[in-house]
Order: C-alpha cells, then structure tokens, then sequence
C-alpha cells in the first residue's frame, strides 16, 4: 500500500529531481527524439537548454528552469526578418488587426501563451510559450507540452507565410509579382 499522509489522507507527492538530473534526464529524453540539443549557461537560470532543427533551417526552441521556480519554460521566439516588417507596414491597419486577431484566436486552441512585440499591428518578435511543472515529471507530459509549442509555431510560421506570400490570393494588398520578396521563412 502506498505511502499517505496521515494529515489528509492523500499519498504523498513524487519528490522533485535536482536540477541537475532534471536537466540530464530532458536532455536524454530530447536526444533519444533525435533533436539537436546544445546548452546555455546563464545567472538567472539552473538550466537552459536550446533545442536547434525544431522547425527547420535556423529556428530553435528553448527550455529553461529559472532559479527558485517548480516549472520549466518551453518557448520559441519567431524573428520576423527586416524585409517582411518593411512589406507589412504597407497594409492597411485594418486589415494587419484582423489576421492578427484570427491568429491569436487559434492560438488559443494549442493550449499555449503567446506574445507579439513590441506590438500586434507590427510584431517584430512572435513568443510562443508552455509551462511544465516539475514535480512529478513525466517523458510524455513533457513531450506533449514540447509538441504543443512547436505545432503552435509552426502553424503561426504557415499562417504569415500563407498570408503574405508573393502568391496569396487572400490578402487584398497586392504584392507585384516582380518582385523579389519572399514568403517570411523561406
């Protein structure tokens, strides 16, 4: 029969791994996913480890247990390059508000925090984010909140990159198609 406390009657919590197993056994379990996982080491956090090839060429994920905290974040930042900030700029406010609502309305749907900045009209850096308590840590609750972040990544890659490609036919600014912009992300 397991261990209770006798207090309230509940069985008593799986204890919390040091950091430094706790980071080794994430590391495995990142590896052994066949991503690319390098280290950061910085004051304010116990770890932070930087998962390369989540999205593809040149995107990254991070995980990072701050210090004093009982959770882990898993975020990645979206970088929208100069060129694609210069072409946004160029459609009406109206129209920039809208996709952004929409976008964020089905962000919600993954379960994950997300952030534009400096603003929602003009967002230079797109923050998606979950957090995982470590107490108790499983493999698979933590590589759900992983698949929740980069799923939500990249549907917000796919959505900017659909909207405002040279092609689209959704958007009513047009773009010319002479011209050598891109779809933001290659």
């Amino acid at each position: 029969m397991p261990a209770g406390n006798p207090l309230n009657g509940r069985i008593c919590p799986h204890p919390t791994l040091s950091s430094s197993t706790l980071k080794d056994t994430i590391k495995k379990w990142l590896e052994n996913e066949d991503y690319a996982v390098s280290e950061r080491d910085e004051s304010v956090s116990d770890f932070h480890l930087v998962i390369s090839n989540l999205h593809g060429k040149g995107t990254f994920a991070d995980i990072v247990k701050l210090k004093n905290k009982d959770f882990i974040i898993l975020g990645s930042a979206l970088q929208n390059p100069p060129e694609f900030m210069q072409m946004l700029s160029t459609i009406a406010e109206k129209e920039r508000l809208d996709f952004f609502n929409d976008l964020q309305r089905e962000l919600l749907k993954f379960r994950v925090d997300h952030e534009f900045h400096p603003n929602k009209l003009l967002p230079e850096r797109m923050i998606i984010r979950d957090t995982v308590y470590e107490e108790g840590i499983k493999r698979g609750e933590f590589m759900e909140h992983l698949k929740r972040v980069k799923f939500a990544s990249l549907f917000l890659l796919w959505s900017i990159g659909h909207k405002f490609s040279v092609d689209s036919t959704h958007s009513s600014t047009p773009h010319s198609s002479t011209s050598s912009y891109r779809t933001p992300y290659g």
